[in-house]
């Protein structure tokens, strides 16, 4: 059984005329009869009674016109999800991000996206840099959202943002008035930091920055996350060096501008496989780079 012979059956079945239901195929009215005289041997069974007069479907033809428009229509929408899925209208799209990313960047991308592909479904995970990369590396992730930009020949990047540093303290701390502190001034200050483990670059960034400014920091607690780690600090167990966007996470700190010696700025980068067929990952770059473009 061929689908063209269901697509004419279908048609002659709507017309009940050789003549028209011909026509509308734009094919032979011999070439229709022999189409469906095959169908017919194959399912064994008549579905039109004919004469000179009038075509008429049996009760077998019947049943198998509901059937046949089934099948149709799932041929349709097969042919529909494919155009859609060459295009990258839908799929599915796995993407890790780090922490940072959570606090704006993320939500507004991926808010924008799917308001312009709304059938692409997303698979997100929340990963650091190092384990991002490898994710990407064993194919288990299309693309990212990384703190640093490791350099590989096989990964394309895009630069999303650079952040200035800041310090966090509590309300009522002694700095939490002052319009901008130098970082050689807080020598003597107690830190909260992100863990080395969950945060390298961030860790690396810290302590380099301290060491540039003078003095090497005093670390009486470290967090996996910002999040507990802000609220530590809003419990005055001691202040942070963070980057800029943090402040999102609370609005009860004190965010204050740093002066020294900072030598890298933090910044965030969109990330993925330089051979990546899918358009869904093509369509997601784009709608990145339109909505940060590279500072």
């Amino acid at each position: 059984m061929e689908l063209r012979q269901i697509r004419y059956f279908v048609i002659l079945a709507e017309e009940l005329h050789f003549g028209r239901a011909a026509k509308r195929i734009c094919i032979a009215q011999s070439a229709l009869s022999q189409q469906i005289q095959k169908l017919e041997d194959e399912l064994g069974s008549s579905l039109f009674t004919r004469n000179t007069h009038k075509v008429e479907l049996t009760e077998t033809g019947f049943v198998f016109l509901k059937r046949a428009r089934s099948i149709l229509d799932e041929v349709r929408q097969a042919e529909t999800a494919v155009s859609q899925a060459e295009h990258g209208y839908s799929g599915k799209l796995t993407m890790g991000f780090v922490e940072a990313a959570l606090w704006d960047i993320a939500p507004h991308l991926i808010r924008s996206f799917i308001q312009k592909y709304p059938q692409v479904e997303f698979v997100p995970y929340q990963m650091n840099t190092l384990t991002q990369i490898e994710a990407l590396k064993r194919h288990k992730l299309q693309i990212g959202i990384v703190g640093s930009k490791v350099p590989l020949l096989d990964f394309d990047y895009h630069l999303i943002r650079e952040e200035e540093c800041v310090l966090a303290v509590p309300s009522w701390h002694p700095l939490a008035n002052k319009k901008q502190v130098a970082i050689k001034d807080l020598a003597n200050e107690r830190f909260v930091a992100i863990r080395r483990e969950s945060g390298a670059f961030y860790f690396d960034q810290f302590i380099q920055t301290c060491m540039d400014n003078g003095f090497s920091p005093t670390i009486v607690l470290t967090a996996d996350k910002m999040q507990p780690l802000l609220a530590f600090v809003a419990g005055g167990i001691g202040v942070a060096l963070i980057h800029e966007s943090a402040k999102n996470i609370r609005k009860d700190l004190c965010y204050i501008p740093l002066n020294g010696v900072i030598q890298t700025r933090y910044k965030l980068f969109l990330t993925w496989r330089v051979n990546e067929q899918s358009k869904v990952v093509t369509n997601f770059v784009e709608e990145a780079r339109s909505i940060f473009p590279s500072p």
